[in-house]
């Protein structure tokens, strides 16, 4: 019986996790759940877990910061992951298993079925090494999103976005070139896109690229400045969040 343990803060992810592997793999023991890095480092050191399943994107850090936090890695390792195709190539490389969201059942069993007929351990230097892949994949391709205009739609690399600015049911995008475009999507829906790729919402009229603030100043109840020097109130409702990456360096 392999000790078993699902973290991801996604609940439904989870719960259909347990109801695939509780069904068809008797030899796997569920024995715990988390819902994020915190929970989920408490109950590997509690279980002692052979198999894991990790999210990669959670509320207060990664499954690549959970495992920075072992003193040991002994059990192996399947990412639950949203990433898109560049990085599940660097997990291929690596010989790492994951699944990829939204989860299907037929993944699920065809992964648990590797990881059955094999017998190996992943160890933490090798965690290491693909962390650093993915990093290289990320800095040399770039996430990048499609933006409508007038006579179809435009590649634009993530990384090239300063700022989004909400303007009714559109969102005014600047770049760091110094250009920006109106596009006709509601800054929410730009929120969604953008959060899991290094972006804050600080008001309900501004979405800003973390790793473009220069600085925090506590004027007027806090503004940030943007690399182009424009200055940005931020909402008492986003602040404390907002300071908290700022000082801990969750960029």
């Amino acid at each position: 019986m392999l000790r078993t343990v699902i973290i991801d803060d996604d609940q439904l992810a989870r719960k259909i996790l347990h109801r695939i592997v509780s069904q068809n793999f008797p030899e796997l023991d569920l024995v715990g759940e988390a819902e994020n890095v915190e929970q989920g480092l408490r109950l590997i050191n509690e279980v002692d877990p052979d198999l894991v399943f990790l999210d990669i994107e959670m509320p207060d850090g990664t499954g690549f910061d959970l495992i920075d936090q072992l003193l040991e890695v002994d059990f192996r390792l399947v990412f639950v992951t949203s990433y898109n195709d560049y990085a599940i190539t660097a997990f291929k490389y690596s010989a790492f298993d994951y699944i990829l969201k939204p989860v299907l059942p037929e993944n699920v069993k065809s992964t648990v079925k590797r990881i059955l007929q094999s017998a190996g351990i992943k160890h933490k230097e090798e965690f290491a090494s693909l962390k650093s892949q993915i990093e290289r994949a990320e800095d040399q391709l770039g996430v990048t999103i499609a933006l409508p205009e007038m006579n179809g739609f435009a590649i634009i690399k993530v990384k090239d976005i300063l700022r989004c600015e909400g303007e009714r049911n559109y969102t005014r995008v600047f770049y760091k070139d110094g250009s920006s475009v109106l596009i006709s999507r509601t800054l929410l829906e730009f929120d969604q896109l953008l959060v899991p790729h290094g972006f804050f919402r600080i008001h309900r009229s501004h979405l800003v690229n973390l790793s473009c603030i220069s600085r925090y100043v506590k004027t007027d109840g806090g503004m940030v400045e943007m690399n182009d020097k424009s200055q940005l109130k931020v909402s008492p409702k986003f602040k404390d969040n907002l300071l908290h990456l700022l000082l801990h360096n969750k960029l």
